[in-house]
C-alpha cells in the first residue's frame, strides 16, 4: 500500500531495484523518469500518469493499470507479460524494444506509428488495434491476434510466426517478408507444393 510519506509527483528521477511488487500505488505522476532493474510486478497503480517515462531490464508483468495514463514510454529489454494495456486511459503511447510482452493485450487502441522491436509477442491481442506505419522488425508473433487490424505501411522486416488474415485486415503499404509471409495463404485453403 501507499504510505502518506512517500511523495505524489516524481520528476527526472530514475528508480533503481526498487520493488513494487503488488503494492497499490494512487494519484502518482511519474514524468521523465527511470525505473532501472525493478520488480513492480503486480502492482495496482489507481489513476496515475507514467509520462515519457522508461523501463530497462524491469519486471512489469501482471501490472494492472485502472484509470491510469501511459503517454510515450519505452519497455527496453523488459519483462512485461499478461498486461491488459486496453484499460489505460487515452491517449496510450508506448514503444518496445528487446522486451517479452506476452499474454497482453492492447484491444481497440491506437497504436499508430508504435515501435515494438525484437519483442517476444506470444498470443498478443492486436484486435481493432491502429497499427498503421508501425515498426516491428524482429518481433516474434507466434499465437498473436490480427483481426480488423490497421497494418498499412507496417514494417514486419525480420517478424515471425504471424497469422494475418489479409481479408480481415488493413495491409496496403505493409512491409513483409518470405517465408513468414506465406502465412497469407493459410486462409485462402490452397496448397503449396515444393
Amino acid at each position: 500500500m501507499s504510505t502518506a510519506d512517500e511523495p505524489i509527483a516524481h520528476y527526472n528521477k530514475r528508480f533503481e531495484h526498487i520493488n513494487y511488487e503488488d503494492k497499490h500505488l494512487t494519484g502518482r505522476y511519474f514524468d521523465n523518469c527511470v525505473f532501472y532493474k525493478s520488480t513492480i510486478k503486480g502492482c495496482l497503480f489507481e489513476d496515475c500518469t507514467f509520462n515519457k517515462c522508461t523501463f530497462e531490464e524491469t519486471d512489469l508483468s501482471l501490472i494492472k493499470l485502472k484509470e491510469t495514463y501511459v503517454s510515450d514510454c519505452s519497455l527496453v529489454n523488459c519483462k512485461a507479460i499478461g498486461i491488459l494495456w486496453y484499460d489505460t486511459q487515452n491517449p496510450f503511447s508506448l514503444q518496445a524494444k528487446g522486451s517479452v510482452i506476452s499474454y497482453s493485450s492492447f484491444f481497440g487502441k491506437n497504436l499508430k506509428k508504435v515501435k515494438l522491436l525484437n519483442c517476444i509477442a506470444h498470443e498478443v491481442d492486436f484486435t481493432a488495434c491502429n497499427m498503421s506505419s508501425a515498426n516491428l522488425s524482429g518481433t516474434d508473433f507466434m499465437g498473436s491476434t490480427f483481426s480488423d487490424t490497421d497494418l498499412r505501411l507496417a514494417n514486419f522486416t525480420g517478424a515471425q510466426n504471424y497469422q494475418i488474415d489479409p481479408s480481415g485486415n488493413k495491409i496496403r503499404g505493409g512491409i513483409f517478408q518470405l517465408p513468414a509471409a506465406i502465412s497469407f495463404l493459410d486462409n485462402l485453403g490452397i496448397t503449396i507444393a515444393d
